[in-house]
């Protein structure tokens, strides 16, 4: 059965097999002040303003290196005392610096969607970059709406995760038809600032 689009960004699955789990996310800040919105899923970088994040606003590029997958904050909203949590960080809406949870075990995998042209199972192996979502409450409550680009697997060193498995070998329905677009892939970090990235395997 063809797949329906549905881009809920990268989520958190399990761990490659052998690696021991950890489930506990790393605290990282948002500076009040970043403008841009952060959604629960999406990849995430070391801003310039140090020890802050950022979030991706293009594709990897060759110097980007993926900290983690934002996993949601807690900040004060501008005009209140008190701190809420959310999926999200909705930008510049903060009094004061947010507190961030990331997931960044370079052992971690997660379940992401191709975009409009379906990833073979002859990727498993390779690497990958993303394309942007919008993501927001327009898209779907706060959480992301990236997308692993089809168009960019490669065994590329610097690209930023490498496609482990593919989700019709772990589940059927939506995300499982790998002939048509818009099927689903396991993937984990490749070039990340834990680690080094490997060139694929062809």
């Amino acid at each position: 059965m063809a797949n329906t689009a549905a881009a809920f960004g990268f989520q958190h699955i399990g761990y490659l097999p052998g690696a021991a789990p950890d489930y506990a996310p790393t605290r990282r800040m948002i500076q009040s002040s970043y403008a841009t919105s952060i959604f629960f899923g999406d990849p995430v970088l070391k801003s310039s303003a140090s020890p802050y994040i950022k979030v991706f606003t293009a594709a990897a590029s060759t110097s980007d290196l993926v900290v983690g997958i934002f996993q949601g904050c807690t900040y004060i909203p501008k005009g209140q005392s008190a701190p809420v949590s959310s999926p999200w960080f909705p930008g510049a809406a903060a009094q004061a610096d947010a507190t961030a949870m990331i997931i960044d075990s370079p052992h971690a995998i997660f379940r992401v969607a191709s975009g409009s042209t379906a990833i073979s199972s002859t990727s498993v192996g390779n690497n990958t970059n993303w394309s942007t979502g919008a993501g927001g409450t327009t898209f779907g409550s706060g959480f992301s709406t990236f997308t692993v680009d089809p168009t960019t697997v490669a065994g590329t060193t610097t690209l930023p995760f490498t496609i482990v498995d593919m989700w019709s070998a772990r589940a059927v329905g939506n995300g499982s038809d790998n002939t048509t677009p818009f099927n689903w892939v396991v993937v984990t970090f490749n070039n990340q600032q834990l680690q080094a990235g490997q060139s694929g395997v062809a």
